[in-house]
């Protein structure tokens, strides 16, 4: 197993975080997985789960504004030294880019190549996709790699992190928790009615925001109320035992307002749970977690590549289970985790030069 964990600069590793995060991916691959079986998977068990698994989406948000939020929260509301924007923004880069632009390339290849799509009609958007821009030139998804588009508003958060850390820099918690709230309910009900947005606006941070500042105010908490040391109670695992349903069941429509509270409830579940929070630090779940990202990239293009070979429906789920595994393992092992560590273009380049 640490073999495949998940390698933090800041020495702070939450194991629940990771163990989020598998249900986030989780939920994510089989909404796909589902999508793309007869019917829509509609006469198999646990359909509706699988229905909302696109859910899995928000899931991700919310941990990315805590974890981002959280070297600001320690320096705005626990006096840790403040946050290097160029180290900041350097990090994003370096850590990201290379997965994701290998993940295009070889994206790219397979239309070229499977697909017979003509380099003409492929290297537009593979540009635009590399620069996070499809979302807003193409206002639809990108040919290259369809669940990118989540990515591009990941950038866009992270770009707007230390403006948004401001809200940390209210001094008053229940004003600055206030505020933060007040923001995720109005955006969660601004986009409950208009929904019918166009597509550049549903495909941006503006229909996202509610959930990055639910991590925000997560990190509050956990900073403030915690110290960074949440304490088990059992109470909390019966909030998660009602609430993990509730989360994939809920009708469509008619939960997007309250999903971000939702989501709140569940992450402080998870970490100060007794059970739940045992849950999401196994080891198996929060290294499958740890690995997210590559197996977010890889999913989709493998789907039609695996699952058109059978007819069986339990045999295609089951192929393209173990496919996904081994290949997000390698892609894992041999792209994305050399990438966690800080120095690594210095690593590349004694590599290639021999100094």
């Amino acid at each position: 197993m640490l073999l495949f964990r998940r390698i933090t600069t800041s020495g702070r590793f939450v194991p629940e975080i990771d163990g989020l995060r598998f249900v986030a991916i989780a939920s994510v691959v089989f909404y796909h997985l589902y999508s793309a079986l007869p019917e829509g998977g509609s006469h198999l068990p646990l359909h509706t789960v699988f229905l909302h698994g696109y859910r899995g989406v928000g899931l991700f948000y919310a941990i990315s504004g805590f974890v981002l939020a959280l070297p600001f929260a320690l320096h705005y509301l626990a006096g840790a030294p403040p946050v290097s924007l160029k180290a900041y923004y350097i990090r994003r880069l370096t850590r990201l880019e290379p997965p994701y632009i290998i993940d295009l390339l070889l994206c790219s290849a397979i239309l070229f190549v499977g697909y017979r799509i003509s380099a003409r009609t492929i290297l537009p958007h593979l540009g635009a996709s590399i620069l996070y821009l499809h979302n807003l030139i193409y206002g639809a998804h990108s040919i290259i790699n369809p669940v990118a588009w989540t990515l591009e508003v990941e950038v866009q958060f992270y770009c707007l992190m230390p403006l948004f850390a401001l809200f940390f820099a209210i001094p008053a918690r229940t004003t600055r928790r206030a505020a933060l709230l007040s923001v995720i309910l109005v955006a969660a009900l601004t986009q409950f009615v208009f929904l019918d947005a166009p597509p550049r606006l549903r495909v941006s941070i503006l229909f996202a925001i509610q959930f990055f500042l639910t991590g925000l105010l997560l990190a509050d908490i956990y900073v403030v109320d915690w110290k960074q040391r949440p304490a088990a109670d059992w109470r909390w695992d019966l909030i998660s035992f009602v609430g993990w349903p509730v989360a994939f069941l809920l009708p469509a429509r008619e939960s997007w307002p309250c999903f971000p509270f939702l989501i709140l409830l569940l992450y402080m579940g998870a970490l100060r749970g007794v059970i739940f929070s045992a849950i999401f630090r196994n080891s198996l779940i929060s290294t499958i977690g740890g690995m997210c990202y590559t197996i977010y990239l890889l999913h989709y293009r493998l789907i039609p590549v695996v699952t058109k070979r059978f007819t069986s429906i339990p045999v295609k789920i089951a192929v393209y289970l173990v496919v996904l595994a081994l290949a997000s393992s390698a892609y894992f092992l041999l792209i994305e985790r050399p990438c966690m560590r800080k120095d690594w273009p210095r690593r590349l380049y004694r590599a290639a030069t021999g100094r």
